[in-house]
């Protein structure tokens, strides 16, 4: 092994030495080439450059020179196309519409019933902050109701000012609106009646509303909003009231949310010119000033909101204690991409029933009823929103509710002593109030279309939990809602909406000659279920004319929405809408 690694060793060195000797015999025979080297020295400009004159820049005359011609050759080539020419008409040019909508609109029908409508409606562009509106609105019909004794026509009409200033930093909008809503105490039991008394006997009850309501907002301040309205109320049995509310709403950030506090003052005087029973004048004055406080964060997938708040009451409120607190809380989760969200919710508030406010429930409430305010306790929901593609929207809760003053109306008796006035026949309600509980649950449902086109349908259902053995009256169980809006093609529309209250108690007060009203007596009835629903249908004849017809459809019968005052059963009306741009 050692003699084959000498002999390894010493052929490498034999080879190296040899490599040696070649490279050095090379050297030798080699010689040195000349090379050139080109050295180039920078320009360096003296002071004498700097005053040389410099050629001005110019275009070339056009009078003296020419322009160079191109000329192209074109190569033809043979290729085989199997394009065919369309032989359609072509397209003709048409006018593309104002996307700015008319600031004027005028609508006028007529129909069965000597019904008459018109709405006229302007809002004019002051300047670039200001804007002004006038609107002026009458619907209603002139005949009678069928199988009525006395006179049962309607009519309702409006006209109102608008004022809206706007800017970079706040809102303010402002209304002027007066209403006059005229009705008729005909709704008379089926019973022999004196001729004179019937033929002799005006039934017209005239309400007149008088509003200003002033709202500002603002877009990033401590205040966001203050909301300041009057209303002066009255009727033609001398009725008077006197309606004041200033809200302020104040806002800011807090770690995650917003913290916001409401601040209410409400208060109205109520004069009637003769209580029911008493036959004195009745006086009410109330006031409540409020406080809301709560912290809210709509921005991750827990929606919260939980605060709560105080009202005090002074003046003649009929209720337990004038200091009420309540919660305010709001709990939700929706995490994206889920279809289902369940939320939780509990307030509660004081709520004033003024006369406006009771006439606008029932329209056949006598010219003097008690007042007291209506305190929620506990309004809970907990309940479940799923929404599918965005286009069917379903909305499930169960509610409880504890309620002080809950009101409903009741059937006055027949007044054999002042029968010369229309609402003392035992045709009119008063309100009255008890405390109950409420347990029930409450379903919605919405489709979203294509083209702002949607269905909607809800539905309530109440179980009242009554600390007396008193009857609710003419309070349903079960109410529903519905509301939709199709556009077929692009001229024609299409409307539906309606109201359903089922079956409900009402109490019947038989009449006896010479009776004493404080002792009258009262006898349960039960009334079937009442549809009321309204279509629409129009049709655009050009971009400022449309036609439409609309009828409103009753359930037929000697009842309506309240006992003994029947509804018309149809009510069909057609006529004209034609929009233009008006300048001062």
């Amino acid at each position: 092994m050692m003699i084959v690694s000498r002999l390894r060793f010493k052929f490498l060195l034999l080879f190296f030495s040899i490599i040696n000797i070649t490279a050095q015999k090379n050297e030798k025979n080699s010689k040195i080439t000349t090379q050139e080297v080109l050295v180039v020295k920078s320009y360096t400009p003296n002071l004498s450059d700097a005053f040389k004159i410099k050629t001005v820049a110019g275009l070339p005359d056009s009078l003296v020179t020419t322009s160079k011609e191109l000329e192209y050759k074109l190569k033809l080539v043979p290729v085989v196309s199997l394009f065919q020419p369309n032989k359609a008409t072509p397209l003709k040019l048409q006018q593309r519409s104002s996307s700015t909508p008319y600031n004027t609109f005028f609508s006028g029908a007529l129909g069965n019933k000597n019904q008459v409508y018109y709405n006229i409606s302007s809002v004019t562009e002051i300047d670039r902050t200001q804007l002004y509106g006038i609107q002026l609105y009458r619907d209603g019909f002139g005949g009678n109701v069928q199988n009525t004794l006395l006179k049962s026509n309607q009519n309702h009409s409006r006209f109102g000012l608008n004022h809206n200033l706007r800017s970079n930093e706040y809102n303010a909008n402002t209304q002027i609106q007066i209403i006059i809503n005229q009705n008729n105490y005909f709704g008379l039991y089926d019973t022999n009646w004196n001729n004179l008394l019937i033929n002799t006997l005006d039934p017209k009850i005239k309400r007149s509303f008088f509003k200003i309501k002033s709202h500002w907002n603002w877009y990033d301040s401590l205040l966001r909003g203050i909301n300041f309205q009057i209303n002066l109320n009255s009727d033609n049995y001398n009725t008077s009231e006197q309606q004041l509310a200033l809200q302020t709403d104040l806002e800011t950030t807090l770690g995650d949310g917003n913290i916001k506090a409401e601040v209410k003052i409400q208060g109205f005087n109520t004069r009637f010119n003769a209580s029911f029973f008493e036959r004195t004048v009745d006086e009410y004055f109330q006031g409540l000033g409020a406080v809301d406080v709560y912290w809210k964060n709509y921005r991750n997938d827990l929606k919260l909101k939980i605060g709560a708040g105080i009202t005090y009451l002074f003046g003649k409120t009929n209720i337990s204690s004038p200091l009420l607190y309540y919660p305010q809380i709001e709990i939700s989760y929706q995490k994206p991409g889920y279809k289902m969200s369940p939320f939780f919710a509990l307030d509660g508030g004081v709520k004033q029933n003024t006369y406006k406010i009771l006439t606008e429930l029932n329209p056949y409430l006598a010219p003097t009823t008690p007042l007291a305010p209506t305190f929620n306790q506990f309004n809970t929901a907990l309940g479940v929103r799923s929404s599918l593609a965005y286009i069917l929207n379903f909305d499930l809760r169960f509610i409880f509710d504890k309620i002080e003053n809950f009101s409903y109306f009741q059937r006055l008796p027949y007044d054999s002593q002042y029968e010369n006035m229309a609402y003392r026949l035992s045709n009119s309600f008063q309100s009255q109030y008890l405390d109950t509980r409420i347990y029930g649950f409450k379903s919605g449902i919405r489709i979203d279309l294509a083209k702002n086109n949607f269905v909607r349908f809800e539905m309530l259902y109440r179980f009242f939990d009554l600390d007396t053995d008193q009857t609710l009256w003419n309070i349903p169980a079960l109410e529903m809602n519905w509301e939709s809006q199709i556009k077929l093609k692009e001229r024609l529309l299409f409307s539906l909406n309606g109201n359903l209250w089922g079956d409900r108690k009402v109490a019947f007060r038989p009449i006896f000659l010479n009776q004493d009203l404080n002792s009258a007596q009262i006898i349960s009835e039960n009334l079937p279920f009442f549809i009321r629903t309204t279509a629409h249908l129009t049709y655009k004849i050009t971009d400022q004319f449309d036609l439409f017809i609309k009828g409103r459809l009753n359930t037929q019968g000697i009842h309506g929405r309240w006992a003994y005052y029947p509804e018309p059963a149809l009510l069909l009306i057609a006529g004209i809408t034609y929009k233009f741009d008006f300048k001062y």
